[in-house]
């Protein structure tokens, strides 16, 4: 276990730490955000209220995985899984058109 006494590089570790799950959870929120609205488009339901629906469904989902990435002891997995989706929603994304 660390302690106060860690010194700066803990406390840059910590900032580092922050820095990316908000950055991460935020960029992995707005691709799955503006992939869904599109996906709703497609289905069928007018493109605004699309996207005013999957707008106010990205809040809880960004709050999941902030939630979430501050729970974890090894930051690698966080990286890894909203990185991952991230990806896979951008493909997805493109592909549509």
């Amino acid at each position: 276990m660390r302690s106060v006494s860690d010194g700066p590089l803990a406390v840059a570790r910590i900032a580092l730490r922050a820095v990316a799950i908000v950055g991460g959870g935020y960029a992995c929120t707005a691709v799955a955000v503006t992939l869904g609205a599109a996906l709703l488009a497609r289905a069928g339901m007018v493109r605004s209220e699309a996207v005013v629906l999957m707008a106010m469904l990205g809040f809880p989902l960004y709050l999941g995985l902030l939630l979430w990435g501050f729970s974890l002891r090894r930051v690698s997995t966080w990286w890894l899984v909203p990185g991952a989706a991230a990806a896979t929603f951008a493909l997805l994304r493109i592909t549509l058109g």
